[in-house]
């Protein structure tokens, strides 16, 4: 049953609370909740909280309209709902009551400022920090069964993306686009989740993080597209860049650096070899092009059930890769006011080669 996997996770947690001498750790709605439970509840205002003790039943405090979504786990947790109009800080007050007052407790960066500031002000002696080292120790290796929610996902951008080039059309806008990978996503039962994709065309492919707006694609523009989507809580998240007409004798120059660049990288994925040896590879390739002062971004980035996560792939990390990391590779050069070309798949380490998550071809598409 999927809900032992879930399980498995808190009594794992639980383990290293207690080995670490924290009393518990709140968990509020979100990626680490989504996680921990299999549930990402729309919480918006109303405070949704997940007490774990070290030692003893966790304890969910949830707004009464969502209590039916944990009806699954009230044979192993305490669930305390409660009701519009009233406070749900009463709850947490009682919660930190039964925990031990001699040691900290961990709160995930999701629990609201409100939170924190009512029990400084009623628990002054109390320990709090803000920590999550316990859930994400976990979360940065993925099993058997994420990788495969994990390449699902990948699968449907892969047919995302053939959509998108196919769209990609001289008058329609970068809006035109994002429509296009949005929709396709949702028709293959993926959430598009924000932000909305990124298609930066001509000169606003020069800006990494771009802002889709309503720009028209042009004859001999160059287009980046990048973007994720959600499967069952897990991302994908890749990057293609194209070019509409015949392309500029520069561009296919950066073009043929940056996918070398990524390809070295990937080759150099294995378990035991420092995270942030992979980015030297792809920027010190960049570096002897020409173009190093034109790759202004870290290499990657970890995916799991949040787009960015543990661990992130720059130079000097020395983070060693182990089996089952997730994360990005996605060198990329920007030419300020002219063009930018970045490719991007999302990776799980194996003994041997990687796992590599999207299949899109990379190999340069001219329209």
């Amino acid at each position: 049953m999927e809900i032992d996997i879930y399980l498995d996770r808190i009594r794992r947690i639980q383990e290293m609370l207690y080995q670490r001498g924290i009393a518990a750790q709140f968990v509020t709605a979100g990626s680490n909740f989504a996680y921990l439970l299999g549930v990402r509840p729309l919480g918006l205002e109303r405070l949704i909280l997940l007490s774990i003790p070290s030692l003893g039943t966790p304890r969910l405090i949830v707004p009464k309209l969502s209590e039916s979504e944990f009806a699954a786990f009230a044979l192993y947790f305490q669930i305390s709902p409660w009701a519009d109009g009233e406070d749900p800080l009463l709850l947490v007050r009682d919660e930190i009551k039964r925990l031990p007052k001699d040691l900290p407790l961990a709160m995930d960066h999701g629990v609201p400022a409100k939170v924190v500031l009512d029990l400084v002000r009623q628990f002054p002696s109390f320990n709090l920090s803000i920590g999550e080292e316990a859930i994400t120790s976990l979360r940065v290796t993925k099993d058997s069964a994420e990788s495969q929610k994990m390449l699902q996902m990948g699968a449907i951008a892969d047919i995302a993306m053939a959509a998108a080039i196919e769209a990609c059309q001289p008058g329609q806008t970068e809006m035109d686009v994002a429509a296009t990978i949005i929709a396709t996503l949702l028709k293959h039962g993926a959430e598009a989740d924000p932000p909305m994709p990124i298609v930066a065309s001509g000169p606003n492919g020069a800006m990494p993080h771009h802002s889709t707006g309503r720009r028209k694609l042009a004859e001999g523009d160059v287009v980046v597209m990048d973007f994720g989507g959600r499967l069952n809580h897990y991302y994908s998240d890749m990057t293609r860049t194209i070019c509409l007409g015949k392309p500029d004798p520069e561009f296919l120059r950066v073009y043929e650096v940056v996918h070398t660049a990524q390809a070295k990288a990937l080759a150099a994925v294995r378990p035991g070899i420092p995270i942030g040896r992979l980015d030297e590879i792809a920027r010190d390739y960049i570096t002897q092009a020409g173009y190093g002062p034109y790759f202004t971004h870290r290499l990657g980035h970890g995916l799991g059930v949040d787009v960015h996560e543990e661990p992130y792939v720059y130079s000097g990390n020395e983070t060693p890769l182990a089996v089952g990391m997730c994360f990005s590779i996605e060198p990329g050069v920007y030419l300020p006011g002219r063009f930018g070309v970045r490719i991007e798949d999302c990776v799980i380490v194996q003994e041997k080669e990687p796992l590599v998550l999207t299949k899109f071809t990379k190999n340069l598409i001219v329209k």
